[in-house]
């Protein structure tokens, strides 16, 4: 069974979180003059700890997760977005049941007893080693036990997942998911929303429209990996 899965993320929501960026903030080194940092102090300050605080989100170190989407090969899917104060180790170890419960439903309708004989499931992502990187890295600081199918930061992507955009633009490229949905003619999942502004939707307690999102781009990841392989989409010419 593939899981094709998206993530959604948030800067750290640690009460002191930001205070900690604004304390080991540095004024531009392009500042020579004591006025000149004063007045960096006391006009930009803040907002450049913002921007530092908000960047977490791409750092599984400090950030967090809020989302998770998945949708199989066969068409079952799962997603749940936390409200803010809501646990992020809840919200992984309910991803991980789900998963468990998907991949039991798939082996019963193959056969009632080839729940055993069924192989792991395969992980596939856009961009996959950081989706698949924070899953792994905040299941450890939550101390929430990683599934063995999930891949750990030593994984090898084709081999033991799989990543629609190295298969797109190989080793060290990169391309974004909306623009690969539109080379392929495939529905972007970016029409009403886009990762820029989960964190703010997610504060306005944005939930519903957030999960949505996240299982649009969950589609979207599975609907462009079946054209790579040719599998999807118009007939094939031969």
């Amino acid at each position: 069974m593939k899981l094709f899965i998206d993530v959604e993320t948030v800067p750290s929501q640690h009460p002191e979180a930001l205070a900690a960026v604004r304390a080991a903030l540095k004024p531009p080194g392009t500042l020579k003059k004591p006025e000149s940092i004063a007045a960096w102090w006391a006009t930009e300050a803040d907002s450049a700890a913002d921007e530092a605080w908000r960047k977490q989100s791409f750092d599984a170190t400090h950030g967090e997760l809020v989302s998770i989407a998945v949708t199989t090969d066969n068409g079952q899917q799962w997603v749940r977005c936390r409200a803010p104060g809501e646990d992020e180790a809840t919200l992984l170890r309910e991803f991980y049941a789900a998963v468990h419960l998907l991949h039991q439903a798939q082996a019963e309708a193959l056969a009632p007893n080839a729940r055993a004989w069924l192989a792991e499931p395969y992980a596939v992502a856009h961009n996959a080693a950081f989706d698949m990187g924070f899953l792994w890295r905040r299941s450890m600081v939550n101390r929430v036990a990683a599934p063995t199918w999930l891949p750990g930061p030593m994984a090898r992507a084709g081999k033991d997942y799989g990543c629609t955009m190295l298969m797109w633009a190989g080793f060290g490229g990169r391309v974004s998911l909306d623009s690969l949905c539109n080379a392929l003619n495939v529905p972007s999942p970016k029409a009403g929303m886009d990762g820029s502004q989960v964190f703010d939707r997610w504060k306005a307690g944005e939930t519903a429209a957030i999960e949505l999102y996240n299982l649009a781009d969950a589609q979207a990841v599975r609907e462009v990996w079946q054209v790579l392989q040719g599998t999807g989409g118009a007939a094939w010419e031969q």
